[in-house]
């Protein structure tokens, strides 16, 4: 696992995590313990896709999430925005998260001191809860992919944008940013989901989903968003090469605050 450190005009130390998928943490918890910052910040998919009308839950079907939260808790307040894999969630298991201390940003904003940390949920998750609600005799196969569907839920962002602060938003797809995002008053958005792009050739990602074959924004920092490449080898058919999961921490630039 790779540790990735930008000095930014932060007020303190943020660490970026996303992808989890449900995969073994230790590297990232040992990270995490070493490096102790202030805030951690979730960007989307602890969970990998199960099926909930079986009557699984997310506390009884995912085997590492829950250490690895507990592990997180231990270290700083978490704050937790759901990407395209938290769909299946159920309230009972949003409520599940919640109870384990952690602060879930789902389409709203909480502030924490001079933070103000807003949370824009994967359309695929709005989608879901829309065709549950209406009882989509096709939920989820045929309408969880509409592309015509997928437009996350943007109203809110208004009142975050006009709140005092450092507002950083966690939004899960990168592909979001050029989309709904550029230009809004927001100072920090944190991203995930590309996966580094699966396969890095010459700094250059391959694939990612919702962006197809070589994807513009896979990796790194572009303009006030930042990337990361996600924790875990979780790709589909596809592999991942060349291309090391990833831990970033955006910690305060001293020049940019004397």
């Amino acid at each position: 696992m790779q540790e990735t450190v930008y000095r930014l005009n932060v007020p303190c130390t943020v660490a970026l995590l996303s992808d989890l998928h449900d995969q073994p943490s230790d590297d990232a918890v040992s990270s995490l313990r070493r490096h102790h910052p202030d805030l951690i910040c979730f960007a989307g998919d602890l969970f990998q896709g199960f099926r909930p009308w079986k009557g699984r839950t997310a506390e009884n079907y995912s085997k590492n999430v829950l250490p690895f939260l507990a592990a997180c808790r231990d270290i700083a307040p978490v704050f937790l925005s759901l990407g395209n894999h938290e769909w299946m969630l159920s309230p009972a298991d949003m409520d599940w998260l919640r109870s384990l201390g952690c602060t879930v940003v789902d389409n709203r904003w909480e502030r924490y001191g001079d933070l103000v940390i807003g949370g824009l949920t994967s359309a695929h998750v709005t989608n879901a809860r829309d065709l549950i609600a209406a009882g989509s005799p096709h939920y989820p196969k045929r309408d969880y992919f509409h592309k015509d569907r997928l437009i996350p839920v943007l109203d809110w962002l208004d009142g975050f944008e006009r709140q005092p602060g450092c507002r950083i938003l966690l939004s899960h797809h990168p592909e979001y940013w050029p989309r709904y995002l550029r230009g809004r008053q927001i100072d920090l958005i944190l991203s995930g989901h590309a996966h580094g792009g699966q396969i890095r050739l010459f700094g250059q990602g391959l694939f990612s989903p919702g962006q197809g074959l070589l994807p513009k924004y896979s990796s790194g920092i572009h303009g006030n968003m930042i990337i990361s490449r996600g924790l875990s080898n979780t790709g589909g058919v596809v592999p991942r090469l060349f291309n090391p999961t990833e831990l970033i921490y955006i910690t305060r630039d001293l020049e940019a605050n004397t």
